[in-house]
């Protein structure tokens, strides 16, 4: 990206945390399979970006069902239900 993109560029990433919680109890995820938000901003910042703005965009809880989220929290399962706009410029 950094090889098509001039310094000053604004770059905006609308992404969520991916992890290993499908059916998983929160306490049993294993991290090092996850990729977050913390994963995301690493990378941009090593290679050459500088993350300016963090917002949080929030989803419809409509997208779960009401037995889906009866047994995530049965199993004590974390869901989520956003996405995190990232907007950082090529320094």
């Amino acid at each position: 990206m950094n090889k098509h993109t001039k310094p000053g560029t604004t770059l905006a990433f609308l992404n969520a945390d991916w992890r290993d919680f499908e059916s998983t109890p929160a306490i049993q995820e294993k991290t090092q399979n996850a990729i977050t938000l913390f994963d995301y901003h690493s990378l941009l910042s090593e290679t050459g970006w500088k993350t300016t703005h963090r917002i949080e965009c929030p989803l419809s809880t409509q997208r779960l069902t009401s037995t889906q989220v009866q047994r995530m929290q049965t199993k004590r399962i974390l869901g989520t239900i956003s996405r995190t706009l990232l907007i950082a410029r090529r320094t």
